[in-house]
């Protein structure tokens, strides 16, 4: 994955525990997408899916929801050839342009995808004359 730039590594890390993956043409056009570790160690440790207990061509279907409130389904699965390890946000086109990075946590017990290249923006205004800090989502 690309090195976040400054807005993105401050989006992702407000989201606290949440695994990010970069969005590339390739996933846009085929709706095939590899599961990266980052997304594996998080379903794993959340309880959600294990790939390891997966057999190849094994498939579950997650129930998800996109920051704006949208739902959605994601599959999780083992490819049947080779037995890659491949997820997949459906809707993920109306919600990222290839180069964005894209975020999978979990909140109040859902699935949650999120942009992090265009979606939550943070500015933190610092004001000496009043030597506070004020952030606002924008």
């Amino acid at each position: 994955m690309r090195k976040l730039t400054k807005i993105e590594q401050a989006n992702a890390d407000l989201l606290g525990d949440a695994a990010t993956f970069h969005v590339t043409a390739t996933i846009l056009n085929k709706n095939i997408q590899d599961c990266n570790a980052a997304i594996r160690d998080l379903l794993k440790r959340e309880g959600v899916i294990d790939y390891a207990e997966l057999e190849p061509g094994e498939k579950v279907t997650l129930e998800g929801v996109y920051s704006d409130g949208t739902e959605t389904t994601i599959s999780a699965y083992r490819a049947k050839t080779r037995g890659d390890k491949r997820i997949w946000f459906h809707g993920l086109k109306n919600y990222a342009d290839a180069g964005d990075v894209m975020a999978l946590l979990i909140r109040g017990g859902r699935l949650v995808i999120q942009n992090v290249t265009k979606g939550i923006a943070v500015a933190v205004f610092v004001i000496p004359a009043l030597d506070t800090m004020v952030q606002m989502s924008l």
